[in-house]
C-alpha cells in the first residue's frame, strides 16, 4: 500500500529563508517578539529555521522628515508608543501637537481593514468533496492531490 505524506522539503540540503515574509497572517496569534495578541491583519508571517510559521508586527518606521515629522508606525506597541511619548515630550512633533495614538488602535484598524478585504475577495476557489472525502477546488475540479490519488480521473 502507498501511502503520501509530506516528508519535510524533499531535499536534505533545503533550508527555509528565515525572516519576515511580505504578508498579512490570515490567522490570529502571539507576536514572536514581544508576545502579545496580533490580531489578523494586524501583523506579518515570519518563517522560523525549523519552517514553522509564526506571527511578528509590521517593522517600525518613521515617515515626515521633510515637512513635519510624524509619530512611528508599526512595530511592538509597548515599544513604539514608549517611543511617541518620548518624542512628545521632548517637543519633536511641535508644540502643539497632539500625543500620537496608540500602535494597539493601529493594529487593530489593520485587522478591521484587512477583515473587509478578504470578505470582499471572492477570488479564491471554494473547496467540495468528492465521494472518498478528497477535497477539491471548485474552479478547477480537481483535488488537491491530484493526480497523485486517481479519485479526479
Amino acid at each position: 500500500m502507498t501511502t503520501y505524506a509530506r516528508r519535510g522539503y524533499g531535499r536534505p540540503s533545503y533550508a527555509p529563508q528565515v525572516g519576515r515574509v511580505q504578508k498579512p497572517n490570515r490567522r490570529p496569534g502571539a507576536c514572536r517578539d514581544c508576545s502579545e495578541q496580533i490580531p489578523a491583519g494586524g501583523g506579518q508571517l515570519y518563517r522560523e529555521s525549523s519552517g514553522a510559521w509564526s506571527v511578528v508586527h509590521w517593522p517600525a518606521e518613521q515617515g515626515g522628515w521633510l515637512m513635519s515629522p510624524q509619530p512611528v508606525t508599526g512595530g511592538c506597541p509597548a515599544d513604539t508608543d514608549k517611543r511617541n511619548a518620548e518624542f512628545h515630550a521632548s517637543g519633536f512633533f511641535g508644540r502643539t501637537a497632539e500625543l500620537p495614538a496608540s500602535e494597539r488602535e493601529h493594529v487593530a484598524a489593520m485587522a478591521r481593514a484587512f477583515a473587509r478585504e478578504s470578505a470582499q475577495d471572492t477570488s479564491r476557489g471554494k473547496y467540495a468533496y468528492t465521494s472518498s472525502g478528497a477535497r477539491m477546488t471548485s474552479r478547477r475540479g480537481r483535488c488537491e492531490d491530484a493526480p497523485c490519488c486517481g479519485c479526479c480521473d
